[in-house]
């Protein structure tokens, strides 16, 4: 088992630009890959980050997602697993965060906009 780090958002919008903040450090050359993630979302680092997997070799890829936010897709991809259909609002707790707030939240609740729009 490893683990990587990629994100493209800033504050509750997806900036288009993914930052792998963390690499993995084993070969993924011919084995089969499962990415759990938290959210799929536009799709964008998604996509990505299957296209870099597969450029290493992996012999598969394979999504699991405990959120699946259909409604903001730019991306052709789909989740082959998907815990819960997520509406198209900015959800936090339970890992998700607005700028490093709101993660350790023992539920996922929707952020109001109130608490990011600016006046």
């Amino acid at each position: 088992m490893d683990f990587l780090r990629i994100s493209s958002y800033v504050g509750t919008q997806s900036s288009g630009n993914n930052t792998m903040a963390m690499q993995p450090r084993l070969p993924v050359k011919g084995r089969h890959v499962l990415v759990v993630e938290d959210i799929v979302d536009t799709g964008r680092t998604l996509k990505a980050l299957i296209s870099h997997l597969e450029q290493q070799g992996a012999a598969s890829v394979k999504i699991v997602t405990l959120l699946n936010k259909q409604a903001r897709r730019v991306m052709e991809i789909q989740a082959d697993y998907v815990g819960f259909q997520c509406p198209d609002d900015f959800v936090v707790g339970y890992g998700l965060d607005f700028e490093h707030k709101y993660r350790s939240l023992p539920y996922i609740g929707i952020l109001q906009p109130r608490c990011y729009q600016l006046d």
